[in-house]
């Protein structure tokens, strides 16, 4: 009895360890993730803040789609809307990420994009993206918000996935452990119990 309880004890203790150490993995993991995302979005917010200061006369903005189009289009992960004061759309590219109204309706007006938003869209797929308002040199221009959001469903897999697969070691580890401290108990209390 006194072998099952101090292994049980044992076993406890190693179950919430691994535990503890299997959390923080999947955290990190999922920090380190959002941290690439960040980078690459403010990174193709840069370059939209750079196509945009280009633009000075009406030719210019006329050409802007093509712009847009010719630094972005090869990126099918990236949903990128651009949008006057009033919401119209002056480019939209990617597959329909269903923009939240939140990411459009709050851009961060300093050179530092909002802060990230992640959210599923109505297919599903996992969204994550950040906005930021730019003003076009133009005389009278209004502010355009520049949304830009990455699909992030196969990081969000992996991490499931990684999940899963650390729960089952944790789990495995816990029976093993379990098995070895039983008999390592019983042997040491009995070794104390004979004379």
């Amino acid at each position: 009895a006194a072998a099952d309880r101090l292994a049980a004890l044992l076993t406890t203790a190693c179950a919430l360890l691994l535990g503890l150490l299997a959390a923080v993995s999947v955290l990190a993991l999922h920090l380190h993730f959002e941290s690439r995302d960040r980078d690459l979005l403010h990174a193709h917010l840069q370059a939209a803040r750079a196509l945009l200061v280009r633009v000075d006369n009406t030719a210019a903005l006329a050409a802007l789609p093509a712009r847009f189009e010719a630094a972005f289009a090869d990126e099918p992960a990236l949903a990128v809307r651009v949008q006057g004061a009033y919401g119209q759309p002056l480019y939209e590219q990617g597959p329909a990420s269903g923009l939240p109204p939140a990411l459009l309706a709050q851009p961060s007006a300093s050179s530092q994009p909002a802060p990230l938003i992640t959210w599923r869209s109505d297919d599903g797929r996992a969204w994550r993206g950040s906005a930021l308002a730019m003003r076009l040199p133009m005389e009278g221009a209004s502010t355009l918000t520049v949304a830009m959001a990455l699909d992030i469903e196969r990081h969000e897999s992996f991490i499931a996935s990684f999940r899963w697969a650390l729960i089952g070691y944790v789990v495995l580890a816990a029976l093993a452990f379990a098995l070895l401290a039983r008999w390592a108990a019983g042997r040491a209390l009995m070794k104390v119990n004979t004379p």
